[in-house]
């Protein structure tokens, strides 16, 4: 569970060359472990009018990760990441671990949110774009004047504690649970995502947020053709806005079931949203909040030692009237579907390419393809 801005770059990047120059010279001490990953994408458009609204083409992703035990019992991590956002601190926390099922976790946290806070690392999925749920600044038509991005972008990274812990129920289930308190969501007139990731890091309002997860986990015997098993589900709740007075509250489910060689994943999100009823809208204002939601299936299978395939369905809708201010073309109820498929190479242990081609069916904005060249590694 450890492992989990703009315009802010001169003194983040002191903080990276400050962990960074640790990990160099200290590599081979006891107790201090580094790892780090790359990765370099071109996103390539078919049609112009969605290009011109989506991100820019070619982003990097890159990450570097510190773990140092302090004492048998605390472990101080941090993770320092380049995006598309710039450089950001990813987490950098005191982890208190006396029992297996009794561990405190403190400072700027990866909060725990889906299955997919799990596998935000670009390393750490098969496709060259996360899901429209969690999407974090490379969605078409994802600007604040039209879907602001995805349910719950990630990583969710928050200030707070975090107290979670795993149990053994028999043999072959596994508990894993996480509750936690922390500054929350920020914003005014709905969620404000780059405030989220620019400091100062300070709660906006003065009143905490809170939420939890949990993992049920099925571990069957080596060799079985039905291989390992996971549910788990999510939920977080605050007040977003400066003055406390407009709430927020978010809920994910998740599946994911071996069988074989082939990994099929499935997960749902949804976060429903407060609206400052002073403000002016497009259309009459009916419903005081807004509700995003939306789901992901995903299947990925290995066609050889170096090669392996992905096929992912999602869809992404906002329900409710549009913020001031948002594209003419976003209603009522805007729809995103999306399919991708794509390929993985991986020519050498720690290396792989990613191959992915994008089919778009929206409600507002029509349909368009894109595709993704990516190259990136390991350490």
């Amino acid at each position: 569970m450890t492992d989990r801005q703009p315009h802010r770059a001169p003194a983040l990047l002191l903080a990276v060359a400050a962990l960074a120059a640790p990990a160099t010279a200290a590599a081979g001490s006891d107790g201090l472990l580094y790892s780090g990953s790359a990765f370099v994408d071109y996103w390539g458009f078919q049609d112009k009018t969605a290009a011109s609204h989506s991100p820019q083409s070619v982003a990097p992703a890159a990450s570097i990760k510190l773990q140092k035990d302090v004492t048998d019992d605390i472990v101080f991590s941090a993770k320092a990441c380049v995006s598309c956002h710039g450089i950001e601190i990813d987490h950098i926390v005191l982890d208190w671990q006396p029992k297996p099922w009794f561990n405190v976790q403190f400072g700027r946290i990866a909060v725990p949110f889906g299955d997919f806070s799990n596998r935000v690392d670009f390393t750490s999925f098969k496709t060259a774009s996360p899901p429209l749920i969690y999407d974090m600044g490379r969605m078409a038509y994802g600007t604040r004047s039209a879907m602001n991005l995805g349910v719950m972008p990630l990583p969710y990274v928050d200030t707070g504690v975090l107290v979670y812990g795993v149990r053994w129920l028999g043999e072959r289930l596994q508990l894993w649970y996480g509750v936690y308190g922390v500054a929350g969501l920020r914003g005014s007139n709905d969620v404000d995502w780059l405030a989220m990731r620019s400091i100062p890091y300070n709660d906006n309002n003065r009143v905490p947020a809170g939420g939890g997860r949990f993992t049920m986990s099925y571990s069957p015997d080596p060799g079985s053709f039905i291989g390992d098993a996971s549910i788990g589900g999510s939920y977080t709740a605050g007040r977003y806005d400066r003055d406390a007075t407009r709430m927020y509250q978010a809920y994910s489910a998740d599946a994911t079931l071996r069988f074989g060689k082939l990994v099929l994943r499935g997960e749902y999100a949804a976060r429903r949203t407060d609206l400052d009823p002073n403000a002016t809208y497009p259309f009459a204002l009916v419903d005081k909040w807004f509700l995003k939601d939306g789901f992901y299936g995903e299947a990925e299978a290995p066609l050889g030692n170096y090669l392996s395939a992905v096929y992912r369905y999602e869809e992404l809708k906002r329900s409710g009237t549009p913020l001031p201010g948002s594209v003419a073309e976003l209603s009522r109820d805007s729809k995103f579907v999306r399919h991708t498929g794509g390929f993985v190479v991986t020519p050498a242990s720690a290396l792989f390419v990613k191959l992915s081609w994008e089919f778009w069916r929206t409600s507002d904005f029509g349909d368009f393809h894109t595709y993704h060249v990516g190259i990136g590694g390991t350490f």
